[in-house]
């Protein structure tokens, strides 16, 4: 079973600095970069100090999920290890993690980062799917998602689904969307509180659109998800939800109306 490492990368050297000799400890078969158009100087700080590593450099900034993408094609490994720039794996994860793979039916095994357990959620009556942190325990557990920079994937079931779907860019929910594809399409999603990971920083989204913006991203890439996967039985609760929604908050029509461009204008 062969191991890739895939880290999407923007102008992250500070953090490619502390954490690539941790992964290099990790002994996967080979360690692929995407690059997503950095400023920082982290593509020549990368071919410099480790040219055994593939780069992959994007001449403009494509975010989150296309990068992701983008390194998942260029990964060779069975399974790939998908690590956020600013995450630190701790000692045997690789093992921890690889001994879920002998089931041929698990997908994918999501990592306890920082203490945080997996991910649960369902669907409502009123057509919403509502999701949380599972109880925090020394057991495994099925998760609703696995995360989108914290878990290792099986590669020939990730190019069978798709891989994340460039409609949530720049990022948020493109991994719940991946998860409820994974669960339908009858695989397994595993949480091992064995596999440790140190998630170092909160990300680069809150440095690169205001606090209103990214809300809207947000609401607009949840509804999303939940439009690409709800149940057709569910509509009807659901649209009385939303209409409830935009009466309580008329704000709330701004993602409603960008979700449907998204998925109605954009997409066809």
């Amino acid at each position: 079973m062969t191991t890739s490492v895939v880290i999407p990368s923007y102008n992250g050297k500070k953090y490619l600095l502390d954490n690539l000799p941790f992964i290099i400890k990790m002994g996967v078969d080979e360690i692929v970069i995407v690059d997503d158009a950095s400023t920082d100087g982290s593509a020549e700080f990368i071919t410099t100090n480790y040219p055994k590593i593939k780069l992959t450099k994007h001449k403009t900034n494509k975010r989150f999920p296309i990068s992701v993408n983008d390194g998942f094609t260029k990964a060779s490994g069975d399974i790939v290890f998908l690590l956020n720039q600013d995450l630190r794996p701790r000692k045997d994860l690789l093992k921890n993690t690889l001994r879920h793979f002998k089931d041929s039916n698990v997908f994918a095994v999501t990592f306890n980062e920082n203490g945080r357990s997996w991910a649960d959620g369902k669907w409502t009556e009123g057509g919403m799917l509502e999701f949380r942190n599972g109880k925090l325990d020394n057991q495994l557990h099925d998760s609703l998602w696995p995360s989108g920079g914290s878990s290792a994937i099986r590669r020939d079931l990730w190019n069978k689904l798709g891989g994340f779907d460039p409609i949530f860019t720049p990022g948020y929910f493109e991994d719940l969307d991946l998860g409820l594809r994974v669960h339908k399409a009858g695989y397994k999603i595993i949480w091992d509180p064995e596999c440790r990971v140190d998630h170092l920083t909160e990300g680069t989204f809150p440095k690169s659109f205001s606090t209103k913006k990214l809300q809207y991203i947000k609401e607009r890439n949840y509804l999303i998800a939940v439009w690409k996967n709800i149940d057709s039985k569910l509509w009807p609760a659901h649209l009385i939800s939303l209409l409830k929604r935009v009466i309580k908050g008329p704000g709330y029509m701004i993602p409603v109306l960008w979700a449907i461009y998204e998925m109605c204008i954009v997409r066809f």
